[in-house]
């Protein structure tokens, strides 16, 4: 086994791990704001694989085709939101918004079939992204589109540091995680903020698909098992804790990506089975307290 392929297995893992990182944070943004999983994110996912992949083609430019990866499902996403709304209150095991979002996932997958067809895609590159960079002095050669996806990836996830530790709109998130009902008192319109928290997280998804789409290429029914390759993040950075989800994301990615070498037919079940671990002596995750 080279330190060439060891290298870029690694870097592979880590540029996987970020995208998964920006899956799963947009799911526990809705999680702890809303107390509602979205078991449909795959779905999303896909969209924002798709909208990149025909925006590209019918020339926009590459890094704005990912911004219409975010914006489409996070609109889409919106109408989630509406669904789920008659439900407050009145789900107290979850059993019902598991089948409006499921069902709505499968809807959404099933809708992009009747438009697209079954064919698998992949997004073509600008030049600027296409070709290798050459580590000068360790002769190691990595895809440039690599390093693109963890710039990108970490930039998006600053700016939501930001957005959330900075900015009103992220004061009122933090205020509705902490006391729903001290914020409708305020006369702050909590529906909007909701529908904002749709937005935000459904877009993330879309915005990981677009960016994997290069990678992996797509396909419509990928949606589905997206939501699987992310909830050992989700569940190891603790249910509803958007910090948590960062390193569980690049440690797990990493994992992976040396599993993919050790254990080739296999590796795809090494991120399960290192949550079911974790959960076992920890199960609020690893960046979570322990609630009374």
């Amino acid at each position: 086994m080279s330190v060439q392929s060891i290298a870029l297995n690694l870097l592979i893992g880590l540029s996987a791990g970020l995208m998964t990182y920006l899956t799963a944070s947009g799911m526990s943004l809705i999680v702890s704001g809303m107390g509602t999983m979205n078991y449909g994110q795959g779905a999303f996912y896909i969209l924002g694989a798709y909208i990149c992949y025909y925006a590209t083609a019918a020339g926009v430019p590459f890094v704005l085709s990912l911004g219409l990866g975010l914006l489409v499902p996070g609109l889409v996403g919106s109408i989630v939101e509406f669904l789920l709304r008659p439900l407050n209150g009145k789900d107290s095991n979850g059993s019902l918004s598991l089948l409006v979002t499921m069902g709505f996932s499968y809807i959404l997958c099933d809708a992009i079939v009747m438009a697209v067809g079954y064919q698998v895609r992949a997004t073509p590159l600008p030049k600027f992204l296409k070709g290798a960079i050459t580590i000068p002095g360790a002769n190691l050669t990595f895809p440039r589109y690599y390093f693109f996806t963890i710039a990108f990836s970490l930039a998006i996830g600053a700016a939501l540091w930001f957005v959330f530790n900075h900015t009103k709109i992220g004061m009122y998130f933090r205020a509705i995680i902490s006391d729903r009902a001290m914020v409708e008192n305020l006369g702050i319109n909590v529906n909007l903020l909701y529908v904002l928290m749709f937005i935000i997280g459904t877009g993330l998804g879309g915005l990981a698909g677009a960016l994997n789409a290069p990678i992996q290429g797509i396909s419509p029914k990928a949606g589905l098992t997206v939501f699987a390759s992310v909830m050992p993040a989700l569940q190891i950075g603790g249910m509803g804790n958007i910090k948590g989800c960062l390193p569980a994301a690049i440690v797990l990615g990493i994992i992976t990506g040396i599993a993919a070498m050790v254990i080739p037919t296999y590796y795809n079940c090494v991120a399960s089975a290192i949550m079911v671990i974790i959960l076992f002596f920890r199960p609020n995750g690893l960046f979570t307290k322990k609630e009374a």
